[in-house]
């Protein structure tokens, strides 16, 4: 069985505003095209099909005729299952009708018994090739159900106990579906595993992109799922969630294809693909071979920065391209600055003739450790109580003023911080003195 597994198309989505209707479209055009060439038998989406629970309508469109153009290609099967930004109930709408073209679809598990996710894939002949459990996003409120003793739990393990439980319990309903037949067992996912390569590799905390973006989106309480949750009798294991491409724990067979759009600008240098997964061959119906295949972008997003000169020719050089080729529906950037470019940045976009396909969409100034940012979360009630109310004002002045030593000397620099904190200061005071004796009459009465 020849299988091409995508994820996380995100449909609808509109980074900083950006109109991407018709790059979706393309991609989805685009992935028509791999289905014919590839000789692809089963399609598989893993999950956050579109951006939102109410997706616009141009991106239901889109959907609804990326699966009728399927139709007019070899291939026999298509397998979707709900991630976190669906609304799986949205995706099961269409069931009935979906099911009669051989498309099916899980967007959610509520309601349903394992069986009704557990199912034959065919070959070109109508004949059974593989059983796919396809297992989409899984809300805590549902895993609960398959860690009936969560209290007992040590502390970060109730993701490992759940999804292994799981997963066991769909890898049981596959064998009974498939028998003594020497046919392949395949499973989807949406969900962050750990163990993985390349961006997030050994990422173990909470941390945020430079687009604000999580990175560990772990999606409240669930954490990381190991591999070892995923039984090892699956050939191969299709998951979504992660936006790059990458196996988890080293095993060829449980892996992530990625994103096949730039969904931050922190992405904007990253390859993106979709996978064709050859399962079985002569000798071995269970070998796998996997083929990443890029997906040809039809939007440059670039990230510039530097200094300003730096700048200013990056720019030229994207204006040039843009104005000798026709090989990118648009250009869009982003300066990632420090503060003190601000204003001269500024003169330099407004000085700019861009054409119509370039656009400058996001401006991000580069944060700075700042040593005055205020952090309250280590302290108790009891300790927060105890701090001067000016220190607290000081600190959080400090922290938003984004004042930049430069050359300044030690004496000058912080002769300028006092200057600034006795900006802000009485106001901050009259309005905490404020504050207090307003709270105080209200108990009085």
């Amino acid at each position: 069985m020849r299988l091409l597994h995508t994820a996380d198309w995100h449909l609808g989505n509109m980074m900083h505003n950006v109109d991407r209707m018709r790059e979706q479209e393309l991609f989805l055009v685009w992935l028509v095209n791999v289905v014919m060439d590839e000789r692809i038998d089963t399609l598989v989406v893993s999950g956050d099909i579109f951006d939102s629970y109410v997706p616009p309508n141009w991106a239901q469109k889109h959907y609804y005729g990326f699966l009728a153009s399927l139709l007019n290609t070899d291939c026999r099967n298509v397998v979707i299952v709900g991630g976190n930004h669906d609304s799986g109930r949205f995706l099961d709408a269409t069931n009935e009708l979906l099911d009669v073209l051989n498309i099916h679809v899980v967007g959610t598990l509520s309601d349903k018994k394992p069986e009704e996710a557990v199912f034959e894939l065919e070959d070109k002949d109508g004949n059974t090739a593989a059983v796919c459990a396809a297992v989409p996003f899984v809300p805590e409120i549902l895993l609960d159900e398959y860690c009936k003793d969560r209290k007992r739990c040590a502390p970060g393990t109730f993701s490992d106990i759940a999804y292994s439980v799981l997963y066991k319990e769909y890898l049981d309903k596959a064998l009974e579906l498939k028998q003594d037949r020497d046919i392949p067992l395949i499973a989807t996912g949406h969900l962050y595993a750990s163990g993985l390569e390349g961006r997030y590799e050994g990422v173990e905390e909470e941390k945020r992109t430079d687009d604000g973006i999580r990175q560990m989106d772990v999606v409240g309480n669930l954490g990381k799922v190991p591999l070892s949750a995923f039984p090892d009798e699956f050939d191969y294991v299709a998951l979504g969630h992660i936006h790059y491409h990458t196996r988890v724990g080293k095993n060829d067979k449980v892996r992530y294809s990625g994103s096949p759009f730039v969904m931050g600008f922190d992405e904007a240098d990253m390859s993106h693909y979709v996978l064709r997964v050859d399962i079985g061959n002569e000798k071995d119906t269970h070998a796998i071979s996997v083929k990443p295949i890029e997906v040809p972008g039809s939007v440059s997003f670039k990230r510039l920065s530097g200094s300003v000169d730096e700048v200013k020719e990056k720019i030229e050089e994207i204006i040039k391209h843009a104005e000798e080729t026709d090989d990118m529906e648009g250009y869009c950037i982003e300066l990632y600055y420090n503060a003190e470019d601000a204003g001269a940045l500024r003169s330099l976009i407004d000085a700019i003739d861009f054409p119509d396909n370039v656009n400058v969409v996001s401006w991000k100034v580069k944060e700075t450790k700042n040593p005055y940012r205020v952090d309250l979360g280590e302290h108790d009630i009891r300790s927060i109580s105890s701090i001067n109310p000016e220190d607290i004002v000081r600190q959080l002045v400090l922290s938003k003023t984004n004042l930049v030593k430069g050359d300044m000397t030690e004496e000058e620099y912080k002769k300028r911080q006092e200057e600034e904190v006795k900006k802000y200061l009485p106001y901050f005071m009259e309005a905490f003195d404020t504050a207090l004796t307003k709270g105080e009459c209200n108990e009085d009465h």
